[in-house]
């Protein structure tokens, strides 16, 4: 289960990071990039934990 998990928040997070640097600068939509790339930087950052050796 905790694979799974790993590999589910590494993929989720990628997308969102890479979804983030993509969108194309609009005043209005600033807060979907930036809070997209910090959940996607915290998802990748919980799938490097999880993976880690305990």
């Amino acid at each position: 289960m905790g694979f799974f998990a790993m590999l589910g928040s590494f993929f989720l997070g990628i997308f969102l990071i890479a979804f983030g640097f993509t969108r194309k600068g609009s005043q209005k939509n600033g807060w979907l990039k930036g809070s997209s790339i910090l959940i996607g930087i915290g998802l990748v950052s919980f799938a490097v934990w999880l993976g880690l050796p305990k």
